[in-house]
């Protein structure tokens, strides 16, 4: 950007110095008013030449500005598009995670079941488990056993 300004900057100064000079010029080499008119008059239509040039470089830069303009807009169709395909895959992910958690969980709860199991498999075979105690841990680990088999079909339900 700095470079079109010094750009733009020199352009100017130089067309003030032509001009300048040219100004010079006609008052040094033609002495007589009407032929300094008459000198002038030859460059109006090189002034409508110039007029229509600025005319039609405002037309171009309007023409470039709508074809950027279009340009953008594609490319935010585009990254919009992008931005629906990632959000549908972090929901498929965020899905995923929230399944395997949940198998996280079971994993964990028959983890504690099995220690139950094996907990009251050792009261049970013990020698000095009273009777009453033995047949506490018996119902006790049927339970632990039937809530294991539960949640086992519920995982093979949830798999397949």
């Amino acid at each position: 950007m700095k470079h079109i300004l010094n750009s733009f900057t020199a352009l100017i100064i130089f067309t003030i110095v032509i001009w300048f000079l040219s100004a010079i010029g006609i008052m040094f080499f033609l002495d007589d008013w009407s032929d300094r008119g008459t000198f002038g008059d030859l460059f109006g239509a090189v002034n409508a030449l110039f007029s229509g040039l600025a005319f039609a470089g405002l037309l171009y830069s309007l023409i470039e500005n709508r074809k950027q303009i279009s340009s953008q807009q594609e490319e935010l169709l585009i990254n919009r598009q992008e931005l629906l395909k990632a959000r549908k895959i972090q929901e498929k992910t965020e899905k995923a995670i929230e399944a395997q958690v949940a198998q996280m969980r079971n994993t964990a709860r028959l983890s504690g079941l099995n220690t139950l199991v094996n907990y009251f498999t050792n009261a049970i075979n013990d020698s000095k488990t009273s009777p009453e105690d033995v047949e506490l841990a018996i119902e006790k680990r049927k339970k632990a056993i039937r809530e294991i088999d539960r949640l086992i079909k519920w995982a093979n339900d949830d798999v397949f």
